[in-house]
């Protein structure tokens, strides 16, 4: 922590979430990044170190609770790596910040979401990130492993110009109760089912994800569809 003192790690990602973000990042040659939760800051100092070995590079990052509930731990391993210059840091909830983000016509590369895990907050967190992701960009979002965060990418994987690129798996413990929970769905899912299922092929993907950890979706370009558009998700 900032003062010294050893705090556990928590609210982290995994080795294997950060190599993802730093394989991607190298792959696409991003500079330039938005990240709506940052915590302790793993994953924003894999997306910070990421996007300076590409050159200049430019990091901004939402989290209302960075100082106080944080201690300003994410900021100081930023800092300690010799990355603070890269993060800038917005302390507001993301709903607030990023509609003024995207009002200034900001463009980016990459976003990561992974703040708060309720469905309609991480669908906003992903409307407005896409608003200001350029085609072509990528966005990552961690925990999917979560229903509610598992039911927006079904969304964005339906509804929007989006292809899912690569994912992380859940551990074998968690994978379990999975497993459970899914294999009783595909029981009873021919049961009830009618034409307002999702189409085979969104099915397909569906069934990809359903162990994933974090994704990475690539955006094929800027929303196009019409005013009623709708796709079971």
């Amino acid at each position: 922590m900032p003062d010294g003192s050893p705090a556990p790690l928590s609210s982290s990602i995994t080795r294997d979430d950060c190599a993802v973000i730093e394989r991607v990042i190298a792959r696409s040659g991003a500079t330039s990044a938005i990240e709506v939760g940052m915590a302790m800051g793993i994953s924003t100092l894999a997306i910070a170190d990421a996007l300076s070995r590409n050159g200049s590079a430019r990091l901004v990052v939402i989290d209302p609770n960075q100082s106080e509930g944080w201690s300003g731990a994410g900021m100081h391993l930023l800092r300690r790596a010799g990355l603070g210059h890269v993060a800038e840091l917005i302390e507001e909830p993301s709903q607030l910040a990023l509609p003024r983000l995207a009002a200034r016509e900001e463009r980016f590369d990459l976003a990561f979401i992974d703040g708060w895990h309720t469905f309609d907050h991480a669908l906003v967190d992903f409307f407005f990130c896409d608003l200001m992701l350029v085609p072509g960009g990528m966005v990552m979002l961690d925990d999917v492993a979560y229903p509610s965060i598992d039911g927006v990418v079904r969304f964005i994987l339906s509804n929007r110009d989006y292809e899912l690129v690569e994912m992380t798996r859940v551990n074998d413990g968690a994978r379990s109760g999975l497993r459970l929970r899914r294999a009783i769905k595909r029981v009873l899912r021919p049961l009830a089912r009618t034409d307002r299922d999702p189409t085979s092929r969104h099915q397909q993907l569906f069934r990809e994800i359903a162990h994933a950890r974090m994704v990475v979706l690539r955006k094929g370009g800027d929303d196009a569809r019409s005013y009623d558009h709708f796709a079971p998700f």
